[in-house]
């Protein structure tokens, strides 16, 4: 029998564990906390260093006439595309596909051609489904941006254009994620050049970083106490639709991470075609704009029925679901093409104080894996 020890080590490497009071994750837990408060710095700087990287681009685009756009990435890099593609869509009435890397590889870059750009994110720069996902793309003649936080890596320099992300991530992903989100809506008002819609939404981005920054201590203490009445839990389930699905995206990829136990975020829809809830689970739904409201609500009414625990996350003040929720957390009203850049960041504040409030009670993972 093969022996797959060395590349079981390698797969597992991650030198935290599930354990409770494990001084590695923990670690990693204050990291992520420091870089969330500096979410709106990051995309300011984001914003400013790449704005000459992002007209010459925008223009290379126009003259090779783009028509589709695929965003590549793995993990939280995945949900950006998501977090972006009703803005860019907006902006420049293409279709943007946000792709899992390793399935963009091995089958969805079958189709690319040379009016498709494929944007492949990597924050470390080499992340090996990522490089294969833009390879197998530039084989088929499309035209290749690398995004990343680490300068001169391999998905920048093999890409045929690069975007350097102004982030750090030496925690779990934060900024890394919204400052991208926040570049690739500004590179569609390149692309798009100078439509009103285009207009409006690159005016209403520029506001964003100081909303941003003014939102994490508008809701640290709440998400605090919500963190600590659910620190028992042992998964939770998010939803929201289309730019809300991704920051719902992005919540449960963060409570995996600091906490660590099992999350997953559903498309709000997808709630209303199975059991999807019972009697004392947690569900944080996020429904910050219109679109989402009639179905937030009889998400609402469902999960009152069965006995769950809610919390909805919403962008004005919606009596009949705040009225059957557990709680409601209320954050600022943007445009429906930015709601993704502030969602996510409250649900950063929320998970990293869940993680805090489990280590008080002392609770890890039961049967946490801990390989040698």
């Amino acid at each position: 029998m093969t022996d797959y020890s060395v590349r079981l080590r390698a797969l597992v490497s991650e030198p935290s564990r599930d354990v409770a009071g494990d001084g590695a994750r923990l670690a990693r837990v204050a990291r992520t906390r420091d870089e969330m408060m500096a979410q709106g710095r990051a995309m300011s700087a984001t914003l400013a260093t790449q704005a000459e990287a992002m007209e010459r681009i925008g223009h290379q685009l126009r003259a090779r006439g783009i028509r589709e756009v695929v965003v590549a990435g793995c993990g939280d890099s995945w949900h950006v595309g998501a977090g972006v593609a009703h803005a860019w869509q907006s902006c420049t009435g293409m279709p943007l596909h946000a792709v899992q890397a390793h399935d963009y590889a091995c089958y969805g870059a079958a189709v690319a051609h040379a009016q498709t750009l494929v944007v492949g994110i990597s924050s470390g720069g080499n992340t090996p489904a990522v490089m294969a996902a833009v390879r197998a793309a530039r084989r088929r003649g499309a035209f290749t941006i690398g995004v990343s936080n680490t300068e001169g890596s391999p998905i920048l320099t093999e890409s045929d254009a690069a975007l350097l992300v102004m982030a750090s991530r030496k925690g779990w992903p934060t900024q890394s994620s919204t400052a991208t989100m926040a570049l690739l809506i500004r590179l569609a008002r390149h692309v798009a050049g100078d439509s009103g819609v285009a207009r409006a939404i690159d005016a209403a981005l520029d506001e964003i970083p100081s909303v941003v920054d003014a939102l994490v201590p508008q809701v640290d203490a709440q998400m605090r106490a919500i963190a600590t009445q659910w620190a028992s839990a042992r998964w939770m389930m998010f939803a929201g639709v289309g730019p809300n699905h991704a920051a719902a995206a992005f919540g449960a990829a963060k409570i995996k991470e600091l906490s660590p136990i099992h999350a997953v975020a559903l498309q709000l829809e997808e709630y209303h075609h199975y059991r999807s809830q019972k009697a004392g689970d947690p569900l944080v739904m996020v429904a910050t704009d219109p679109a989402s409201r009639e179905r937030a609500l009889d998400t609402a009414l469902v999960s009152a029925s069965l006995g769950g625990r809610t919390v909805a996350l919403l962008g004005d003040d919606v009596p009949d679901i705040t009225a059957r929720v557990d709680h409601t957390v209320r954050l600022p009203a943007v445009r429906a093409e930015l709601v993704a850049l502030v969602s996510s960041v409250a649900l950063h504040v929320f998970a990293y104080h869940f993680a805090q409030a489990r280590d008080a009670l002392g609770l890890g993972y039961p049967g946490a894996f801990a390989p040698a």
